[in-house]
């Protein structure tokens, strides 16, 4: 068996395991590239010999302060029935004529 400590979140040996979670893979499935889990590194000796633990310092990215969310500017308000201005083109036949010229506002 061959000890692994998980770098990302994955699924093997029906448990999720977590970033820092140190387990063991079968030395065939090791060896075997393609079936290897991608997400997972060698253990050293220095890692801890837990089941879940918090990932190590260095494999932990630096937090950055979140940025302020911004919204997104209010679309303006199309002139007439938005119609027209969407296609690009005249109204099609199907609006009631008294809405079909978009230079008229509806009352």
């Amino acid at each position: 068996m061959v000890d692994v400590v998980a770098i990302e979140p994955g699924y093997f040996g029906g448990a999720r395991r977590d970033p820092g979670e140190r387990f063991s893979v079968a030395d065939a499935l090791w060896k075997d590239e393609k079936r290897r889990p991608k997400w997972v590194r060698l253990a050293r000796s220095g890692d801890k010999s837990t089941g879940k633990a918090e990932a190590e310092p260095a494999d932990k990215k630096p937090s950055a302060k979140p940025a302020k969310p911004t919204t997104p500017p209010e679309p303006p308000e199309p002139l007439g029935n938005g119609v027209q201005e969407a296609l690009g083109g005249p109204a099609p036949d199907w609006m009631p004529p008294e809405i079909q010229d978009s230079s008229q506002p509806v009352d």
